[in-house]
């Protein structure tokens, strides 16, 4: 279901009701992957690719009806492996890491700069796990992620504890190349510079040079760390789709209630009229 959000308004619109605004330009689709594509499961190795979902970002690139951009906080490898990187690009780390159907790849300099830090990191978290094996460790090469939400509430204090004597050691060093995020179920521990993905879907419309070209760009995602992707595709009158609750807030144009019907909305996109592709 297509909803309407924003200034009081809730109303469900049919697909049909977008198609002149889907038919104005190129159309270039910037996707997040979990909760969006994909949805959410206990452990992160559970959360799969539908083939469904896999098959018809495949048939949108060969049918000519857009140019797709994975865009997700797991990293490039992990990316690759379920989607196909000789059709869509794939951003990994928020960006941070980007590869190109064509073969370049964009690998900002202060992801490269932390991987050190990272990595002792990744060992002093991975001692952490080991005392509290409910514990979930992400490692994106150029990020990390800890997982707390299966970790019973009397022990989340005891790992904020020690999360917090990581973080006075590693944010007090002049030489520190990392941030700490404290996110509403994780610990993010990522590059030290201002970066997000509207940043990263800058560095793709550069790479592409696709300034000048008539694009209706479109961006999916759930979360908030896709609003800076929200931001970037409003302010090229583009279209932005939030997945999930009602009553969440969000800079998001448009509601989809589900990956169900965000599957349902890119099967519709077949039936489009193709407006080719940019260069």
């Amino acid at each position: 279901m297509i909803s309407i959000k924003g200034n009081g308004i809730s109303k469900t619109i049919e697909f049909a009701e977008l198609e002149p605004q889907m038919s104005r330009g190129q159309r270039f689709i910037f996707l997040d992957r979990d909760g969006t594509l994909v949805p959410y499961s206990p452990t992160p190795e559970l959360a799969f690719l539908p083939p469904l979902t896999k098959t018809v970002l495949s048939d949108i690139v060969d049918h000519n009806q857009a140019q797709i951009a994975i865009v997700s906080a797991r990293n490039l490898k992990s990316l690759a492996s379920e989607f196909d990187p000789e059709k869509e690009i794939l951003a990994g780390n928020y960006g941070l890491e980007i590869s190109f159907p064509n073969g370049h790849k964009f690998v900002h300099p202060a992801a490269s700069n932390a991987v050190p830090q990272i990595t002792l990191l990744a060992e002093e978290l991975a001692e952490i796990v080991a005392k509290y094996p409910q514990l979930i460790l992400d490692n994106h090469h150029y990020s990390l992620c800890l997982h707390y939400h299966l970790l019973p509430p009397h022990k989340q204090s005891h790992v904020a504890a020690l999360m917090e004597e990581i973080k006075s050691r590693y944010s007090g060093s002049d030489d520190s190349t990392v941030h700490f995020h404290d996110l509403p179920t994780s610990y993010e521990i990522v590059p030290a510079i201002e970066w997000d993905k509207g940043r990263a879907l800058e560095q793709i419309s550069l790479v592409l040079n696709l300034a000048d070209k008539n694009m209706l760009y479109i961006a999916v995602g759930d979360t908030e760390a896709d609003e800076p992707m929200f931001n970037w595709v409003n302010a090229r009158n583009g279209l932005t789709f939030t997945v999930g609750a009602e009553d969440k807030i969000s800079r998001a144009q448009y509601r989809l209630d589900s990956s169900d019907d965000l599957y349902a909305f890119l099967r519709h996109m077949l039936d489009l009229k193709s407006p080719g592709l940019a260069a």
